[in-house]
């Protein structure tokens, strides 16, 4: 890094890390599609009135019977997160797998469990491919995390959780922000943001986000250029029936990212490398390119009863052509391969649902109907060459292959989901209530062979219930205990197994979990005892990817926030875990499942400075225990904790609402590994240096 760039970083730090979901009551809203709901008293950015919940419709987060988690744009601006890692990094339940700078995209696990990469992301509650992808988060109102099974919200999907980005609306008062920021080591940002209404009536509304990135990344000989724009549009037709549309693109390309190192048998764990260690050869590259349009009706039926008719189109277009490095001794000599792939993801839903409440024999129904169509289809072409050797401790320049694959994606799988479903909340008292949810699903799965002729074709009707009990002790707390099943896409053979791309039946998955929230004005916490059981899948000794016997994940996730002075916020968490996989094959059953750890931790303190109003400052940590890097456990990466700071300051400049904000991250530069899938691990990121200047004008 520059000396100058390094005396800058001296003063940065990291901003405030967690959210605190509000608590609301539970009358529904009414506004099409707004941007945030907030029923607290007083307003605070940070505080969600409202989540997505699939098939449940719109909650608060305090009436809903599972762990969740909410971070709002505002947080998310003032944490400058640039990836999904920084967003939900003070979640104690989330433990990071790659970073979007040195590898692929972030990506990380949610209690142990991956999020599945097909169906665990969600742009307004409908389907939306993210395979390995970052998404613009300069472009989303909030992002929603579902911790665990989500089988009866949105169907098909891994027990890991749902991520569901929620895109910036239109706004009623005029929104015009304009933002530069910087990355170590040469990352340039620059943003605008503009929304409002117009019209006779104002009854047309706006919001464009765009976004370009470029500059020289952490990792040396690393760079990105991004560039991306959303925009939403809406028309008030009536007051009870509002249409709605939006379109979002990216293109994202690095430079400098590895698709993974992996090791060979019987060598070590190396010790971990400085995250800026320049392992990719500078000709590799690994390109993304997104592009979505939806579009929807919004009627209030009657004034407890809504309708919603819903529409989206998504593709991803993937162009890898990144290294995978083979460490063959414990010298750290490795074998480069130089990974050729295109693929394409195409999607698209549709969805209609009916939300209300009505009373009957004296109990309060909040009922919710809907029906869902949806299509994927997924093409890709792959090819590699081996570029030559080297080491990790003296990473050498090879000679570029000069490859020009003329790749032509032929279809792999065309994945069909129908379902319809339903749900009811019983208010059988103002403490108890009682939810029951069931949707049944005619999912079709046709697999292609090389040729592109349909292969294996893998069609199940199955009801996935879910039930959940729930008791208020107060009007601010709920204890609450909950079941769901689910099923998940069976797995397709990861790149590096013999037999890559093959793909298999769906997989069965149960959650038991019981809890309890609280939310204060100063104060509030949560707890959740879970138990998940879902079908094992992973590479065995003849490196074949394969489905055989299950793995059980339980545990205890808390969190908690207090606010002892008016200057002071603390914020904490931990999770507790042990995950077992069982009844597989000798070598595998019995050890403890892959990327999943058995304790994790974080923290974060906040300061205002009452001697210079507009100031804070904040400290905060993450601790990650040790994780097997494959199902027989034959390695274990260790433990590590990393430590953030921050400063923002709130302050007007020539009449115009200006925030300055600055960080670093992982700011006692830390080395340390990140498991990333099965057998898979990268460099995690060292101290990283963030700035930010943003007006409103």
């Amino acid at each position: 890094m520059p000396p100058r760039l390094r005396t800058l970083g001296l003063s940065l730090p990291l901003t405030i890390a967690s959210l605190t979901p509000a608590y609301a009551d539970d009358t529904m809203t009414e506004s099409a599609l707004p941007a945030t709901v907030v029923s607290a008293k007083r307003f605070d950015p940070y505080r969600v009135g409202v989540i997505g919940g699939g098939a449940l419709g719109e909650r608060a987060p305090l009436d809903t019977p599972f762990s969740v988690t909410a971070v709002t744009s505002a947080a998310m601006a003032d944490r400058q997160v640039t990836t999904l890692n920084d967003v939900f990094r003070g979640d104690p339940a989330v433990t990071p797998f790659s970073d979007g700078y040195n590898g692929e995209s972030s990506y990380f696990s949610v209690r142990g469990m991956q999020l599945d990469l097909l169906n665990g992301f969600k742009l307004d509650g409908m389907a939306f491919p993210n395979w390995s992808s970052d998404l613009p988060l300069e472009s989303f109102e909030r992002v929603e995390l579902l911790k665990g099974l989500a089988g009866f919200m949105y169907g098909f999907g891994t027990p890991g959780g749902i991520v569901n980005y929620v895109l910036k609306r239109p706004t009623d008062t005029p929104t015009r922000n304009a933002t530069l920021g910087f990355k170590s080591d040469g990352v340039l940002t620059e943003q605008a943001d503009l929304g409002g209404r117009f019209g006779p009536h104002r009854q047309f509304g706006y919001r464009l986000d765009a976004v370009h990135e470029a500059g020289e990344t952490y990792v040396r000989d690393g760079s990105i250029r991004r560039d991306s724009m959303s925009l939403a549009l809406d028309w008030r037709i009536t007051p009870d029936l509002t249409w709605w549309a939006d379109g979002m693109y990216q293109r994202r390309k690095t430079h400098g990212v590895l698709y993974g190192i992996s090791l060979a048998p019987g060598v070590a764990v190396p010790r971990a490398l400085d995250g800026s260690a320049a392992l990719a050869q500078p000709y590799t590259f690994y390109l993304t390119q997104l592009q979505t349009v939806g579009t929807g009706l919004r009627y209030r039926v009657a004034p407890n009863w809504h309708a919603s008719l819903a529409y989206r189109l998504a593709q991803e277009i993937r162009t890898n052509q990144n290294s995978w490095l083979a460490v063959q001794d414990n010298a750290g000599n490795y074998s480069d391969t130089q990974y050729f792939g295109l693929a394409r993801f195409n999607y698209q839903q549709w969805q209609a649902m009916l939300q209300g409440s009505t009373t009957l024999g004296g109990i309060r129904h909040e009922l919710v109907f809907g029906a869902s169509w949806q299509q994927q289809r997924k093409s890709s072409a792959f090819m590699s060459t081996l570029l030559g050797v080297s080491n990790l401790y003296a990473p050498t320049l090879l000679p570029n292959a000069a490859v020009s694959p003329d790749l032509d994606p032929r279809p792999n799988d065309r994945l069909t989901q129908t379902s319809v479903f339903a749900s009811d909340t019983l208010h059988l008292s103002q403490r108890w209530s009682v939810l029951a949810g069931l949707r049944y699903t005619d999912y079709r799965d046709v697999s292609y062979g090389a040729g592109g002729a349909p292969g294996a074709n893998y069609q199940r009707r199955p009801l996935t219930p879910t039930l959940a009990v729930l008791f208020k002790s107060s009007p601010q707390s709920t204890l609450y205990a909950s079941y769901v099943e689910s099923l998940e896409q069976g797995g397709t053979a990861p790149l590096g197994t013999a037999n890559y791309n093959q793909s298999f039946a769906p997989l069965k998955s149960r959650q038991y979990e019981a809890g309890f929230k609280t939310e204060h004005g100063r104060w509030g916490g949560s707890a959740a005892l879970f138990r998940v059981e879902r079908g094992l899948a992973y590479t065995n000794a003849d490196n074949l990817f394969v489905q055989d016997g299950k793995v059980r994940y339980q545990g205890l996730e808390i969190e908690g926030w207090i606010k002892p002075a008016r200057a002071w916020q603390l914020r904490g968490g931990a999770m507790w875990l042990d995950a077992k996989n069982q009844q597989a094959a000798a070598g595998v059953d019995g050890k403890r499942a892959y990327g999943a750890p058995r304790f994790q931790a974080s923290g974060r303190i906040e300061y205002s400075v009452a001697a210079l109003p507009g100031l804070t400052l904040a400290l905060g940590g993450k601790y990650v225990g040790d994780i097997a890097l494959e199902s027989n456990n034959t390695h274990t990466l260790p433990s590590y904790y990393t430590l953030d700071a921050s400063a923002r300051y709130h302050t007007r400049l020539a009449g115009r609402a200006v925030t300055l904000r600055a960080g670093v991250n992982n700011l006692t530069n830390r080395r340390y590994w990140l498991g990333s899938w099965e057998f898979l691990m990268l460099p995690g990121a060292p101290r990283t240096f963030l700035a930010s200047a943003q007006i409103a004008f």
